[in-house]
């Protein structure tokens, strides 16, 4: 009988591919396309496949492959491609969030490309400087190949391809004969969520796509004697008009955001626009090209399960990357939601006249349409020298800790600025640095302060635009900041409602005014092609004004031919050139 039970054990394995199956019989497929029965277990998890013994079979086994040191190995048998890209991302390296940092720190006079993350690992923490300390404590938690173990009190975040493409957890279900392994699921079909586990701070894009913003600490409305609108323990939110593209389609992030735009196209880029593959004009004003020239988007509509592949495709204009969910349909546009495969109609660029002005080319859409913008002014950053916190990267607590306190958050019409693209963009406080230093004794060292703005696009896109009063005599959106705009016989005056001084900041300007209204700048921007407008363009905006006094409407018949109307104008052939006259 010993014997029988023996010769079974040896059939069985010699049966079966691997030995793991033996005892891993019940573990369920993370997807279609990684079947068990095909792959193994010990293709992405290693161990010894060949053995009967437990502890020899676990040997130099890796519970999570997708940690990118283990991907390198198991998952680049298949995706070699990807975890290259991965690898060398900004996602990945963080150096982009690291070298603006040191730049706004004032320890480099430019922005220059660093390593990062691994730069850090393997620099002995007593001789980081500042920046780099504040970088490992408090930002370099949302490394995409951070040790997930180590999160407790934050949403759990890293574990490198999973970080994103994990759609559930692992479960373990026993009984008296057997123990069910639910193996976690991954997908190609990213859950906006995961999106949101880091994009929450900084720019805070995550939350005002769909409709949050971060409030300063009010908890309300109270439902059921609870405090309501959390973030997480400690933060709470408003809700405010979400972007059209999620309130009118549902759209998760990455039905706008392609594969290498995300994942990286295998470059080192300095800032995460270079990385960025997607504009608006890629599916508003869409390039069609055949599907059948892009063999990658015959394999990404493979995985998805849900789309299949049109004929025409949409192509990014930035980097040549099919979108294998915009598809021509005849004269329409069609944009496919990759969860389910719903489908929109997605509405064209308009020809209208001022879309098409000269004087407007230097717009980027976010500049009209995006609703509103998160601004937080005054990040009062406090470092004492003899405490100690967590270290992000060493996994271990360090000798010094950071504390964060926030002046004032607010919501508002977004300021605009040239952007890093050259294009009239909105901005925001990005981030305004007032740094106190405590020494080993207490005492407290020479503070110093760096206000910094950036241009970016909010991610809150309405379907109606900015009105032309907004952009044209609104003090904040020229970048004087909130107050009283006049423009008389004397020139252009500005009172600020925000008073600097009367709050104790080392600044004389308002702490939410760029520029003044002579058009020198404040503040500075860690992109080399934005800034403020100059007291020209000031001027220039200004002056439109006294024209959408009377023609305020984009329907306005001046509009129509508007180089016609200039012309009227200038040969004093139109009511309003005449009047002047007087």
């Amino acid at each position: 009988m010993k014997y029988f039970f023996i010769l079974l054990l040896i059939s069985s394995f010699l049966s079966s591919k691997e030995s793991c199956i033996n005892c891993h019989k019940d573990t369920t497929n993370m997807d279609s396309f990684h079947n068990i029965k095909d792959m193994g277990c010990a293709s992405c998890h290693g161990g010894n496949k060949n053995s009967l013994d437990k502890a020899d079979a676990h040997k130099n086994m890796v519970l999570n492959p997708a940690r990118l040191e283990h991907a390198k190995i198991f998952c680049a048998k298949c995706h070699k491609d990807i975890i290259n890209r991965v690898s060398n991302s900004i996602m990945n390296s963080m150096s982009g969030v690291l070298d603006t940092l040191k730049f706004q720190f004032k320890e480099t006079k430019k922005i220059t490309q660093s390593g990062g993350i691994e730069e850090l690992r393997a620099k002995p923490t007593y001789k980081q400087s500042l920046a780099e300390d504040h970088f490992s404590k408090l930002c370099a938690a949302c490394h995409i190949n951070q040790d997930e173990k180590i999160f407790k009190t934050y949403t759990p975040r890293g574990g490198g391809c999973a970080d994103c493409h994990r759609i559930s957890k692992a479960k373990i279900i026993k009984s008296s004969s057997s123990v069910k392994i639910i193996h976690p699921k991954f997908s190609t079909k990213i859950p906006s969520k995961n999106c949101l586990k880091c994009h929450n701070r900084s720019n805070r894009i995550g939350l005002s796509y769909f409709g949050k913003f971060e409030s300063e600490g009010y908890g309300t409305p109270y439902i059921h004697g609870k405090l309501s609108h959390k973030l997480d323990k400690s933060r709470f939110y408003y809700e405010l008009p979400a972007d059209i593209h999620h309130s009118k389609a549902g759209l998760d992030c990455i039905d706008c955001h392609s594969e290498v735009g995300v994942m990286g196209d295998g470059k080192k880029h300095l800032h995460m626009e270079d990385a960025l593959d997607i504009s608006c004009n890629d599916c508003h004003n869409p390039t069609f090209k055949p599907s059948s020239n892009y063999p990658k988007a015959a394999m990404l509509s493979a995985l998805n399960g849900n789309i299949s592949l049109a004929k025409e495709i949409a192509i990014t204009a930035k980097k040549g990357t099919p979108l294998y969910n915009v598809v021509k349909d005849g004269n329409k546009t069609i944009i496919f939601r990759k969860r389910d495969g719903k489908k929109f109609t997605i509405s064209k660029l308009s020809n209208k006249p001022y879309h098409n002005l000269e004087i407007h080319k230097r717009l980027d859409c976010s500049a009209c349409h995006s609703k509103w913008i998160p601004s937080c002014y005054g990040c009062h950053e406090v470092y004492f020298k003899n405490g100690k916190q967590y270290d992000w990267i060493k996994h271990k607590k360090t000798k010094g800790q950071w504390m964060e306190l926030r002046t004032y958050l607010r919501y508002e019409s977004p300021a605009l600025a040239v952007g890093y693209n050259k294009k009239i963009m909105p901005t925001a406080p990005g981030c305004q640095v007032l740094m106190t230093v405590f020494e080993n004794n207490g005492s407290v060292s020479k503070p110093f302060h760096s206000f910094a703005y950036a241009a970016w696009s909010p991610h809150t896109i309405s379907k109606s635009a900015r009105d032309c009063i907004d952009c044209h005599f609104n003090p904040l959106t020229i970048g004087l900041g909130n107050g009283v705009l006049d423009i008389n016989s004397s020139g252009i005056t500005f009172m600020p409602y925000y008073d600097s001084n009367r709050s104790n900041l080392p600044i004389s300007y308002p702490i939410d005014a760029l520029i003044s209204k002579d058009g020198v700048q404040f503040q500075s921007f860690s992109r080399d092609n934005a800034r403020g407008f100059n007291k020209k363009e000031v001027k220039k905006i200004l002056n439109a004004y006294k024209c959408i006094i009377c023609h305020g409407k984009y329907d306005d018949k001046i509009y129509k031919d508007f180089n016609l109307s200039k012309k009227r104008f200038i040969n004093k052939d139109t009511p309003c050139a005449k009047e002047l006259l007087k």
